[in-house]
């Protein structure tokens, strides 16, 4: 276990490997670094130098006083600069890749190559309704969506109301601060998207998204791999939401043929 202090948060991350490439895990909305640290980052550590971290108000890492999307990326340029890590493969999923696209954007020249799993750079309307809705479940509970039918964002999405309210209103207290914050800032991509700003990208670009995801959908994907000059887009049929653990061995397989065509392994 190890923990440093960034802008007066205290941020947990776990590392293992020492190759020459490293690699940087980005958990998703609410939640928190510990699955991936126990089924998967062995693995990674085997051939990359693989750092997991836990945002600010989340998982091990400590509450803060402000929470936003720059925020999230100034923490990990931070992190990075306390690790001695220059350029690294930033691997983001679902919430995680918004946080990875904010961190493409602002701080382009740390970027050895960006990876965005099952994310969006905006959302439509119906997405944005949902994701607001997630944060007011938990804040709330679920009479904050008593008696209301929220409209899906695609087909096959399941939406606060249509499945289970009352999984999402266990967030712990010391964690809703930040869910909230991300709930709001995905539910503003509506009004402030990302996309736009995408074609800054020029660092190589792996998008995943899985065909049968039923929280963000595959939409926001071919968004982004439109945007991303040179990007490669995978979408796998029937694997749904976090294509790295919904589709281990393929996703493995994916990447470490991306990292290849890029020239990103010959240092390893």
């Amino acid at each position: 276990m190890a923990q440093t202090e960034i802008d007066g948060v205290q941020i947990y991350y776990e590392e293992r490997g020492d190759g020459p490439l490293a690699y940087i895990y980005c958990h998703g909305l609410g939640s928190n670094s510990a699955s991936f640290i126990r089924e998967d980052l062995d693995w990674y550590g085997e051939r990359f130098r693989t750092v997991a971290w836990d945002q600010r108000g989340l998982g091990q890492s400590g509450q803060a006083r402000k929470y936003s999307l720059p925020r999230y990326a100034a923490d990990l340029v931070e992190l990075l600069d306390q690790l001695d890590i220059e350029r690294a493969v930033l691997h983001g999923v679902s919430w995680g890749g918004v946080l990875v696209q904010r961190f493409a954007l602002d701080f382009p020249e740390r970027c050895a190559a960006i990876v965005l799993d099952s994310t969006s750079s905006e959302v439509n309307v119906g997405a944005s309704e949902n994701w607001y809705a997630r944060g007011e479940v938990g804040r709330l509970g679920p009479d904050a969506v008593a008696g209301r039918e929220l409209k899906p964002a695609f087909e096959g999405h399941s939406t606060v109301t249509s499945g289970a309210p009352t999984a999402v209103s266990t967030v712990k207290p010391e964690h809703l601060d930040s869910y909230v914050a991300q709930a709001r800032a995905t539910a503003g991509l509506r009004e402030h998207p990302m996309t736009p700003y995408l074609a800054r990208i020029e660092c190589p670009a792996l998008i995943v998204a899985g065909g049968a995801d039923e929280v963000a959908g595959a939409g926001g994907s071919v968004v982004i791999s439109r945007q991303i000059a040179g990007s490669r887009l995978e979408i796998l049929d029937g694997v749904g939401h976090g294509v790295y653990r919904a589709a281990r061995e393929r996703y493995r397989e994916l990447l470490l043929d991306f990292l290849g065509e890029s020239g990103l392994l010959t240092t390893i």
